[in-house]
């Protein structure tokens, strides 16, 4: 797993087979409606951030079955790494019947026998590894398909590469070390990741699911300012959560002084020539220490027992 999460420059940088046919031949969607769960599905989250201010609405759906709005004028891109996701192939059988753009992401499984049979555009990535390891080559991909769906640049991939590279190349023994000593706080408490902005409410997101799938333990994420609003006032008696905020900015929420819980915030700062390589930065740096949580921990962090046995029990809502 520590492999794969290093390899993030390396998965920015693949380029599906394919990708070279998707054309906006048949008109720019009016929408674009990214289906996927947990893994697959965080990707459509940073696409959200990242077409926020533009004219193209691109939105996450983690549901089972497509909305009631998907019309033929929208595309869907259906994101599944197994190709075996029972929600997403739900959506994804409702936008065919309603006439709707469809391009997949996935490594194979169903979705290479339901796009072949439908003469539809598949884009295939590496296999071998869980979905969530394999971040990078989803979400570039669906950068690159929204640039050749609708012509709407939401990045830029050497600049943001190269920055990647770069930090993965310097990490050193300081810099785990520092990870490591992150990790003490979070051992023994309930975690809480709170964002900025929506890219960081996006890398929110994904080192929740990082810290519940790799280091086995209960964490939930928000957003600032919202939370504001709301969940402060539910401070109170009990252990408090151990919070974790990420932020572009200099000058970070005054969560410890208006909380007064004893707690000491973990503010984790995005630095980078621009948003997405500085969130990445974050999403890089939040892996690892998921992982270095697991390992203070004694477990292992590939197996995902409840999740599997969930699946198996059939329930999509």
């Amino acid at each position: 797993m520590w492999r794969w999460a290093l390899g993030l420059p390396g998965q920015l940088a693949y380029e599906a087979p394919g990708l070279e046919h998707l054309r906006t031949g048949n008109g720019i969607p009016h929408r674009i409606i990214v289906a996927g769960m947990g893994g697959s599905g965080v990707s459509g989250k940073f696409l959200d951030a990242l077409s926020n201010g533009g004219n193209l609405p691109i939105i996450p759906w983690p549901w089972a079955g497509a909305p009631q709005w998907l019309s033929k004028d929208d595309a869907l891109l259906a994101i599944s790494y197994s190709g075996e996701t029972t929600e997403t192939l739900t959506t994804l059988r409702d936008g065919l019947e309603r006439g709707a753009r469809v391009i997949g992401i996935s490594s194979g499984g169903k979705f290479t026998d339901l796009f072949t049979n439908e003469k539809l555009p598949l884009l295939k990535v590496p296999e071998g590894m869980p979905p969530r390891a394999a971040f990078g080559f989803l979400l570039g991909t669906s950068l690159r398909v929204v640039e050749r769906l609708a012509g709407v640049k939401l990045w830029e991939p050497v600049e943001t590469i190269e920055t990647l590279r770069i930090l993965c190349s310097e990490l050193s023994g300081e810099e785990y070390a520092s990870i490591n000593e992150q990790v003490r706080p979070l051992k023994d408490r309930p975690l809480v990741i709170y964002g900025t902005c929506p890219l960081t409410a996006a890398a929110a997101i994904r080192l929740k699911q990082q810290l519940n799938e790799n280091a086995k333990v209960y964490a939930w994420a928000n957003t600032l300012p919202e939370l504001a609003h709301n969940e402060i006032e539910g401070a109170g008696p009990g252990v408090p959560p151990q919070r974790i905020c990420l932020t572009l900015a200099d000058k970070p929420p005054p969560l410890d002084e208006v909380l007064r819980d004893g707690v000491q915030t973990i503010y984790l700062k995005g630095t980078g020539p621009n948003p997405l390589a500085a969130v990445l930065g974050l999403v890089l740096h939040g892996d690892l220490l998921s992982l270095a949580l697991a390992r203070e921990r004694g477990v292992e962090p590939e197996p995902i027992e409840r999740i599997e046995d969930f699946k198996k029990r059939g329930w999509t809502g």
